[in-house]
């Protein structure tokens, strides 16, 4: 998964849990950097909307 931060820096996210139901969402990541743009997510979270 690519993940863009607010400040259009790009990382790319490698972990078990990764998957298509992050996309268009605001996540948390919680890992390791495993490389000059790479992060082993041990966990990911989406930020809860409101509707």
């Amino acid at each position: 998964m690519i993940l863009t931060t607010a400040a259009d820096d790009v990382w790319i996210i490698e972990g078990d849990d990764v998957g298509e139901d992050f996309i268009g969402s605001t996540v948390t990541v919680d890992g390791v950097v495993a490389g000059m743009d790479r992060i082993r997510a041990d966990w990911l979270g989406v930020e809860s909307h409101s509707s």
